[in-house]
C-alpha cells in the first residue's frame, strides 16, 4: 500500500475533483450527517476554498487513489499571541480506516504550522 499526502493545490484539476468527493462521502456518513452535499456546494467550493489566503487542505492517497482528507484554517491565539491552524474536517473514507491515514495527514499538517511559525 503506497500511502502519499500532499497539500492541495485549488488549481489542481484532480484536487478540484478529490476535495468535494472527499467531503461528500464523509457528509453521507452517519459521522458527516447522512445526507450528500448540495451540488452548489460540490461545484463551489474548491473555488470559494480558493478565495480564503488562510485556508489549505490536505489530501491522502493510497495507490494514487483518494483516502482522506483534511480542510485547515489558518487563526490567532490570543493567549499566545501566536498564530494557529484550525483543523475543521478530517476525513478518511470508510474502506481505508484503521490504516492510520488521519495520523499520516496531521503530520503533514503540523508540518505545515510549523513553516508558518
Amino acid at each position: 500500500m503506497k500511502v502519499e499526502v500532499v497539500k492541495a493545490s485549488y488549481l489542481n484539476e484532480q484536487h478540484k475533483h478529490d476535495i468535494p468527493m472527499l467531503l461528500n462521502e464523509y457528509s453521507l456518513d452517519p459521522m458527516g450527517g447522512g445526507q450528500a452535499l448540495s451540488e452548489d456546494v460540490k461545484v463551489n467550493l474548491v473555488n470559494e476554498l480558493s478565495k480564503l489566503p488562510h485556508a489549505f487542505t490536505v489530501i491522502a492517497y493510497i495507490d494514487n487513489q483518494p483516502a482522506g482528507l483534511i480542510n485547515c484554517f489558518e487563526g490567532f491565539s490570543t493567549f499566545s499571541c501566536k498564530p494557529l491552524i484550525n483543523v475543521h474536517d478530517v476525513i478518511v473514507l470508510k474502506q481505508y480506516r484503521g490504516n492510520n491515514i488521519s495520523q499520516v495527514m496531521l503530520k503533514e499538517v503540523e508540518k505545515i504550522a510549523r513553516a508558518k511559525g
